[in-house]
């Protein structure tokens, strides 16, 4: 009896101990199990916001009040908010763009209010900024998503493609339309009338050339634009690049009585010999066309120093229009300086500001025949993008047009010839 009942003692502490270190297990595999879940949501959350607060689109998300509930860094840059934004409760107080407010606005008072679109603008340092906000209602828990993405750069790409396809189509019709009218009446019977036959015969001619030299132009700068136009580093003997670009125009600079005085020292370096004659012969080209009879059109060029490189970017005046795309680096103490001045009739600055362009000329007056594609400058521009150079322009009214640009200028050795 006494045995049994010893036994069933036991067992029944036994039973009572494994029951309270099973409790007792199961609490803590239960706490565990929390504990890692937890870690794992948390996990996911920082995840979350790492990516909400590293992407380009700015993102705040606001109450039925508006009060804000979060914003990512994103949100601030894009309108450029106030600062301390992560202390302010209220949208209101978040941004100073009255279009933006208004467009909440109308989206919190509205019960029906689904999803809404719109592109808004701003002035950040008088420059326009273009912004996208779309507004989201987040139907299961009332509150609204504001998303907003600075489309300033789209802008003008969009702006400038819609340009360009007016200029270009415009530019195009001008000669095709001479052609075909021309073409169309020596048809009808002015071909049999010799003198009317060379004249307009001449006149087709020339704006078949025209058209030619637009579409090569065309197809220079755009290979340019798109990268496609690579740097093949040669030797330059850069007297006789400038020599062979005035032949090209001696019948122009003899009809016209100017006077060309060419500085040129006679050096060599390393550059793209096809950019650059690229680059001069365009130059030399508008001075000669600008420059009135008997004027006068002037060349320099040397090798500078990099000291000289830099007092040439910060020492121009407020007057001057700068295209810097110049590195200058510790070690390279060689560049190609270049200045074209002539004494025609100038630029305003405002007209100045405008050089590089496409299709943009400061002179409408010229005809049609001879005023050239319009592309020009913007060929220089970009070929001085790609050979890491800057250009200095400087003119006013009445007091001529001074070009200059400067260029990395390698010594010619082996190394020289490799692309960069």
């Amino acid at each position: 009896m006494d045995y049994s009942f010893s036994v069933i003692f036991y067992i029944l502490i036994l039973s009572l101990f494994l029951f309270f270190l099973y409790i007792f297990l199961y609490k803590n595999i239960q706490i565990l199990f929390i504990k890692n879940k937890f870690k794992e949501y948390r996990d996911k959350i920082e995840n979350y916001l790492y990516i909400l607060n590293n992407m380009m689109d700015g993102l705040a998300i606001i109450d039925a009040n508006k009060n804000i509930l979060f914003v990512n860094s994103a949100f601030n840059k894009n309108i450029r908010s106030v600062k301390n934004q992560f202390n302010v409760v209220e949208f209101d107080a978040l941004t100073r763009n009255l279009e933006l407010n208004s467009l909440i606005d109308d989206a919190v008072s509205d019960i029906n209010f689904k999803f809404i679109e719109k592109k808004l603008s701003y002035y950040d340092r008088a420059e326009e900024r273009i912004i996208n906000c779309v507004v989201i209602k987040i139907e299961s828990s009332g509150e609204y998503a504001v998303i907003v993405r600075d489309i300033t750069y789209l802008q003008k790409i969009e702006n400038a493609r819609t340009a360009f396809i007016q200029n270009i189509s415009h530019e195009l019709k001008t000669p095709i339309t001479a052609i075909t009218g021309f073409a169309e009446t020596l048809k009808n019977g002015a071909i049999d009338n010799p003198g009317v036959r060379i004249k307009f015969i001449d006149i087709i001619y020339n704006h078949a050339k025209r058209l030619n030299y637009l579409i090569d132009d065309l197809i220079t700068l755009t290979n340019m634009e798109t990268e496609k136009s690579r740097v093949k580093y040669e030797k330059i003997y850069i007297k006789s690049v400038i020599e062979d670009s005035l032949f090209l125009f001696e019948k122009e600079i003899k009809e016209k009585k100017l006077t060309v005085i060419n500085n040129i020292s006679d050096i060599s370096f390393v550059s793209d010999p096809v950019k650059i004659n690229q680059i001069i012969t365009n130059l030399i080209q508008n001075a000669v066309k600008y420059t009135g009879i008997g004027g006068t059109v002037k060349l320099e060029g040397r090798i500078a120093n990099a000291k000289d490189a830099g007092d040439y970017i910060l020492n121009i005046e407020d007057t001057s229009v700068l295209w810097d795309n110049l590195t200058l680096k510790e070690n390279s103490d060689d560049f190609f300086f270049f200045s074209i001045e002539d004494d025609g009739k100038g630029v305003n600055y405002a007209n100045l500001l405008r050089l590089g362009e496409r299709f943009f000329r400061v002179d409408s007056s010229h005809d049609d025949i001879h005023k050239g594609t319009g592309l020009g400058l913007a060929i220089v521009k970009q070929t001085l993008r790609l050979l890491r150079g800057s250009a200095v322009i400087k003119s006013s009214l009445g007091n001529g047009f001074i070009f200059s640009f400067i260029i990395p200028a390698a010594q010619a050795s082996e190394n020289n010839f490799k692309q960069n």
